[in-house]
């Protein structure tokens, strides 16, 4: 499937408390309780910046480990490669490995959830009039590009590893609701309603056998991704038709 990076980590800063002042600013040349400025909480200010660094160092932590994996499964299979052996070259703890995943096989899922959530994302932003597997599809069309480098390091990682049935049933298990909700909200069904359960779970394995196709023959991504849905949505029929009437048009 396809790009953005995330990542992790932990860390605080202190908060600043002035004893000297109760947390109000008196404004210059005024006079009275009328003069006092709004209370400045600097406790609160510390604690969204102290979150704020928490979060991007998490999400460094967990890049450094994704893209020392993709290195290492790229050179022989992912079975052969130990856990120990991606934290060492991420430069983390076996333990902090664990706080971001809790196995390898995970690590392959993260581009497919992150083009999953794209997907839903687009697929619910596309034209009122399109069914809903239509907007799946064309949302698919619109976000898969050009293969960069990152892709094609992800590529060869999983021509080494998609022998693998544990990391295809992963990704399905994880892409799959996330399909299934943006399915379900174009049709204006309950996303455990039979269609959009099964156009979602379905959507999710086509883009798994699509993306491994790719990784074993190469060329197109996009092909071979919509090859698969296109396949798969003359079987599966456009759907439900959408409640044009009750949707937002799309700025």
């Amino acid at each position: 499937m396809t790009p953005p990076v995330n990542a992790g980590g932990h860390g605080r800063t202190r908060p600043v408390d002035d004893p000297s002042d109760d947390g109000r600013t008196r404004a210059a040349g005024d006079a009275g309780d009328e003069g006092w400025a709004r209370p400045v909480d600097e406790a609160a200010g510390n604690g969204r910046l102290s979150a704020t660094l928490a979060v991007r160092r998490r999400a460094m932590a967990a890049d450094l480990i994704e893209q020392a994996a993709l290195e290492l499964f790229t050179t022989r299979p992912m079975d052969e490669v130990t856990v120990e052996q991606i934290a060492s070259a991420a430069g983390v703890s076996v333990r902090s490995f664990y706080r971001y995943y809790p196995g390898k096989e995970m690590i392959l899922t993260a581009l497919p959830v992150r083009l999953a959530t794209a997907i839903a994302e687009e697929t619910a932003r596309r034209p009122p009039g399109e069914a809903p597997f239509a907007a799946l599809r064309n949302a698919v069309d619109a976000l898969t590009g050009e293969t960069n480098d990152y892709l094609r390091r992800w590529q060869r990682a999983m021509a080494h590893s998609y022998g693998n049935e544990r990391v295809q049933q992963l990704v399905v298990t994880v892409t799959s609701p996330m399909l299934t909700e943006a399915l379900a909200g174009r049709a204006g069904l309950a996303a455990d309603d039979l269609w959009p359960e099964l156009a979602g779970i379905s959507a999710a394995t086509a883009l798994v056998v699509g993306s491994r196709r790719w990784a074993a023959r190469r060329g197109s991504l996009r092909t071979h991704l919509l090859d698969a849905l296109d396949l798969l949505g003359r079987g599966l029929g456009p759907g439900p038709a959408p409640d044009v009437t009750g949707m937002p048009s799309r700025a």
